[in-house]
């Protein structure tokens, strides 16, 4: 008789199970956060310029609330990422099918997408912290980044969702 399965087995045949559909979900919630954010800091930036800053400061807030969505998303990717690697070796590696190597491949894009995004925000962070500024190529990192791994995991689930139709 078999022992059962550990608290981290569990959660890690959960994590694999259930990969695409979390991505897609914080994704779809930081859009979300996003989509409301823009009137409201549109609309703070015209008041902003009469004085009245509160409304901005608002919209900015609600922005940081759907840039966590992608950080959380984004450790997320890595996590899944280094699980993947632990169980079945690096991606790409045997591949045999055209779907394998598109499925290495998306997930290879949005795990390097997901680490420079990370990395870049603890650089930004460390140099904020030690000379109050850092490099805007940084800053560039961090919005390419920010903004490419929703997209990224978006045609994600659109091949998926397009596979099951057809494939």
């Amino acid at each position: 008789m078999a022992a059962p399965p550990s608290r981290t087995e569990r959660i890690q045949a959960w994590m694999s199970a259930n990969t695409l559909p979390v991505e897609i979900l914080l994704t779809a919630l930081s859009v979300a956060v996003w989509v409301i954010a823009l009137p409201v800091v549109i609309f703070g930036s015209f008041t902003a310029l009469g004085g009245d800053t509160s409304i901005l400061s608002a919209g900015i807030m609600i922005v940081a609330a759907g840039s966590l969505g992608v950080i959380v998303l984004a450790a997320w990717v890595l996590i899944r990422t280094f699980i993947d690697i632990r169980n079945h070796g690096l991606p790409l590696r045997g591949a045999d099918s055209t779907r394998a190597i598109a499925y290495d491949g998306i997930q290879s894009l949005k795990a390097v997408t997901a680490g420079v995004f990370v990395l870049s925000l603890l650089e930004y962070g460390v140099l904020s912290l030690t000379v109050q500024s850092g490099p805007t190529l940084v800053l560039q990192l961090i919005g390419v980044c920010g903004i490419l791994l929703p997209d990224l995991v978006l045609i994600h689930g659109l091949g998926a969702f397009i596979g099951y139709l057809f494939i």
